[in-house]
């Protein structure tokens, strides 16, 4: 038969049990105040006296606290319920996202208890599961602007995560991260001249010719209007994300001018809409989608509406065979936006008119068009025409 342990016997003092002649087992049990579990401390003491005394000291480490105090995961569900519709769908399903992942390291913390280390803690985490630096600083800006709520009713003094700091990024790696010297992008647009119609259709030649020419984004091209095109300029104030009108990437409208191989672009865009009489013509999209597409997206999407945006991925092939044509550095659409910085820089543009034009920001100084004249705009296009096509700059 197995030998039957002895059990502690009660003292009469609670959570003092004796364990044998001169060995008192001391248990304090209390309410964690920063996730609301129940938590409990333990000791040994050698004599009552010595345990009942061990058991006040382990007491008034123990802290108490009430449990109706609201934990981060009930925070962000509420967070997302009170801002959400005031979001654009994008940058909904964005915040959505870091805060769902922000929940698996913080989620039964009380939202009065949260500390800068809680928060680099779980970025520390989220760079273990492999996540890059760009994604996790993402995050991290996301939580910073959900938490300045808690500030502002008074739960927290500070607000945690503005005292960690971003982590290095580093250069963009990949297609989106390249740029074109100039000879390659001068290569590209020839080889775009030279490829519509036959590799890529026309109105594909032009929507890339535009991307070349303006630095633009690419949901910013899908979403241009003709009624955007004023005064020689493009009035940037809208973008697309999944078929859906949104606004910029910065939410800043911006002006971008129209120099003259973009002008005979959109000329012969508009004048192939009217003259193919393009059923997506009365949309008013500069580059509506082909019909046949704009039909199966309603289909995909089970929807009797068609949308003329074109999908984002309109660029990946039409540009891949312009890089191959050209033997030219593998490029994305972003790449050209690099590239059309990296040209405004060469041809001596100024630093504010560059960021006014690209529609970029930064924590030191937000610019946008209104703070850039639209001669210093028209100065800046014509320059860059001048070093690609004439080889000089100003």
């Amino acid at each position: 038969m197995p030998i039957r342990k002895s059990r502690p016997k009660p003292t009469g003092v609670p959570g003092i049990k004796q364990d044998g002649p001169d060995r008192f087992l001391v248990c304090v049990t209390w309410i964690d105040p920063r996730t609301g579990r129940r938590r409990k401390r333990e000791a040994v003491a050698t004599t009552l006296a010595e345990a009942v005394t061990l058991k006040e000291e382990l007491k008034g480490a123990a802290p108490t606290a009430s449990v109706t105090r609201q934990r981060f995961e009930d925070f962000g569900v509420q967070w997302m319920q009170v801002h959400g519709n005031r979001l654009a769908p994008s940058t909904r399903e964005r915040y959505t996202e870091a805060l769902a992942h922000a929940t698996v390291p913080l989620g039964d913390i009380f939202v009065d208890a949260l500390q800068p280390a809680d928060i680099r803690l779980m970025v520390s985490k989220q760079l273990k599961r492999g996540y890059a630096p760009t994604t996790v600083n993402a995050r991290l800006r996301v939580l910073r602007v959900a938490l300045d709520d808690l500030v502002e009713d008074g739960v927290l003094p500070t607000n945690p995560a503005r005292v960690v700091k971003a982590l290095p990024e580093g250069r963009t790696k990949g297609r989106r991260g390249r740029a074109l010297l100039l000879d390659e992008f001068r290569l590209f647009i020839t080889t775009v001249q030279d490829l519509s119609g036959k590799e890529i259709s026309e109105d594909i030649a032009r929507l890339l010719l535009t991307a070349a020419w303006t630095g633009m984004r690419r949901g910013e091209i899908l979403a241009l209007r003709w009624d955007d095109v004023e005064n020689g300029e493009l009035r940037v104030e809208r973008s697309v994300w999944r078929r859906q009108e949104k606004s910029t990437k910065t939410d800043d409208p911006r002006r971008i001018v129209v120099v003259k191989p973009l002008a005979e672009a959109l000329a012969e865009q508009r004048r192939w809409l009217v003259a193919s009489q393009h059923p997506g013509l009365p949309s008013g999209l500069v580059f509506p989608a082909s019909p046949l597409q704009a039909r199966a997206g309603a289909k995909r999407r089970g929807s009797e509406g068609v949308s003329w945006y074109r999908s984002p991925t309109i660029f990946k092939v039409p540009l891949g065979k312009v890089v191959d044509a050209a033997g030219i550095t593998d490029i994305s659409a972003h790449s050209l936006r690099r590239t059309w910085e990296n040209l405004m820089r060469e041809a001596g543009v100024d630093q504010l008119v560059r960021r006014a034009l690209a529609g970029w920001r930064s924590e030191k100084a937000q610019a946008i068009y209104a703070t850039v004249a639209k001669e210093e705009r028209d100065a800046a296009g014509e320059a860059v025409v001048r070093l690609v096509l004439e080889g000089r700059s100003c």
